[in-house]
């Protein structure tokens, strides 16, 4: 058989077998050739597949209609016009070209989103067999965990959750190349330079750069292209005013003491929600504003500084489980520190932070040998069923309201958009019933109540 792609030669050396190593435990294994990577990714990559073949079909929701559908910016004929007054040019170039090519047509911008999670998860296996301590199916395991879990469903089957896959796909693609034998650090640097252009939290990838390099080894020294490309991307990403209203708003909403104190529990029901894949929402509700003193926030900030003090003990005496857990953690401090978002609580910032917990979740498998296995691939099967299942959703806007606001009761804006989903049907009790519902526990809300406004319009157009 012929050679597998170029990616993969760049993992496995030109002779047959596995000859690289790493401070993790990184092992010859002469019986595991060429072949057997590339028919395991392309088994990865299939599953992968047709897990999101049911996100091809979804429809344009919520937020997708003020960024894409009607953003001058996402147009290919107002695209440089707007581009002065926009938010995160390359994820904009992205939608403006596919405007050029089929206009505002939902399965097309669903299939690139798909696009790119493919390639994000090879990238994330390339990752993942330079990680793991062994050769083998647990560098597979670990990247289909990843690949099909429920929360991915946030970043690839809605179609503005491409900035966390486009910007997470560069930044993997620089992990990858600023780690492999040899570098490739001026691939790598365009890599860098080009992530903080799609999302602004690709400005933490020299730090996850750097957590690799000093669990698993590599030249600290030489990876400055990484470092410049990503300063000077988020230099020019923030040189857009519409970025650097993004950060005044956000310090003005609350000072950074304030935003961490509400992060800090909002970091743990994000990861509590990759760990709980079935409480998965497309509008999570928000955290409880516990203060400083008070009994849980104690408990999370000690969980946090000793899962801080864990992987720096750890560093050196078990590298793996230290990368994963410190990769988690970084990924989530630009979102999740102190600089406060309206959703603190969200699904995107998963995209990357879970990649270390589906090392973690594999490495651990891995021990138990072949019943780990087994366990692990009934895991992906489970969880590829239940992302099947949610991406279903999207082409349901009446269905995915309905399962944000069951997941999220006490939030309102879930309510509102259920109700305008049923506005949508011309179902105007089950819209009134929902607005209702929302103002309830937001009566002060304009939204709502322009809403039950137009409804009650409506009705007494209808009336006899």
């Amino acid at each position: 058989m012929s050679a597998p792609r170029p990616i993969i030669q760049s993992v496995i050396p030109a002779k047959a077998g596995i000859h690289f190593s790493a401070r993790a435990g990184g092992v010859v294994d002469p019986g595991f050739r060429r072949d057997d990577v590339f028919w395991s990714v392309a088994l990865l990559l299939v599953v992968t597949a047709l897990t999101f073949s049911s996100a091809v079909v979804a429809d344009f929701q919520f937020d997708d209609f003020g960024d894409v559908v009607e953003n001058d910016a996402a147009k290919a004929a107002t695209f440089f016009e707007a581009l002065p007054t926009t938010l995160r040019p390359l994820l904009k170039a992205t939608y403006a070209f596919q405007d050029l090519i089929h206009g505002p047509w939902a399965p097309g911008f669903h299939f690139v989103n798909v696009a790119f999670h493919l390639g994000a998860t090879l990238l994330v296996y390339v990752l993942a067999r330079r990680a793991m301590p062994r050769s083998g199916w647990p560098a597979g395991l670990a990247a289909a965990l990843w690949a099909v879990h429920p929360a991915m469903a946030e970043t690839v089957t809605y179609v503005s959750g491409r900035s966390a896959g486009l910007s997470g796909v560069l930044m993997l693609a620089a992990l990858v190349l600023a780690t492999g034998e040899p570098p490739r650090w001026r691939l790598a640097f365009v890599a860098a330079l080009l992530a903080p252009l799609a999302r602004e939290t690709a400005v933490v990838l020299p730090f996850l750069l750097l957590w690799w390099q000093l669990t698993l080894g590599g030249s600290v020294r030489r990876s400055w292209p990484v470092w410049l490309g990503t300063t000077i991307g988020a230099a020019l990403a923030f040189a857009l005013p519409r970025h650097r209203d993004y950060l005044a708003f956000s310090l003005g909403a609350r000072d950074p003491l304030e935003a961490l104190r509400l992060n800090v529990p909002a970091l743990y029901d994000i990861v509590e929600a990759w760990l709980l894949p079935w409480r998965v929402s497309a509008d999570p509700g928000d955290p409880l504003p516990w203060g400083w003193t008070e009994a849980p926030m104690l408990w999370w900030l000690a969980g946090l500084a000793l899962a801080v003090g864990l992987v720096l003990v750890l560093r050196r005496r078990a590298p793996l489980p230290a990368l994963a857990i410190g990769f988690t953690l970084l990924a989530l401090l630009p979102t999740n520190s102190v600089l406060w978002r309206t959703d603190p609580v969200s699904m995107r910032p998963l995209y990357l932070a879970s990649i270390g917990l589906a090392f973690l979740l594999a490495a651990g498998l891995s021990t138990l040998r072949r019943a780990g296995l087994v366990v692990g691939l009934v895991l992906v099967a489970t969880l590829a069923t239940m992302t099947w299942q949610r991406n279903l959703l999207y082409g349901d806007a009446v269905a995915l309201w309905q399962d944000a606001a069951e997941k999220a009761p006490g939030k309102a804006r879930p309510w509102f958009a259920l109700g305008f989903a049923w506005l949508a049907r011309d179902d105007l009790d089950a819209a009134e019933a929902a607005i209702r519902e929302g103002l309830r526990r937001s009566p002060g809300s304009f939204e709502g109540r322009n809403a039950l406004e137009v409804i009650e319009g409506l009705k007494a157009l209808d009336a006899p």
